[in-house]
């Protein structure tokens, strides 16, 4: 139980995962609009959503060729919006 709170924060603890949630926070996404949106290299944003993935915050499906990144508790995204996820700003 412990080890799963800390992998759960830890995704949480980069600014780069941290957009990706703010976004997912909007809407669900195709994993290839990430390299636009945060300004990292694919291979990159694969990892984090790798990571986001494995701490539970992130489900995915495959629809074709693209895979879809979304939150799908609702008590989560309550949780993540009252953190105040929704509202950082991209930098830069």
């Amino acid at each position: 139980m412990v080890g799963e709170k800390v992998k759960f924060f830890k995704a949480l603890g980069n600014e780069t995962r941290l957009k990706i949630v703010k976004y997912l926070l909007e809407n669900e996404r195709c994993a290839c609009e990430f390299e636009s949106m945060v300004n990292r290299d694919q291979t990159t944003i694969s990892r984090h959503l790798k990571i986001l993935t494995e701490a539970g915050i992130l489900e995915k499906e495959r629809e074709g060729k693209n895979v879809i990144y979304k939150i799908e508790d609702g008590d989560l995204k309550n949780t993540l919006r009252e953190l105040g996820i929704d509202e950082i700003e991209p930098c830069g």
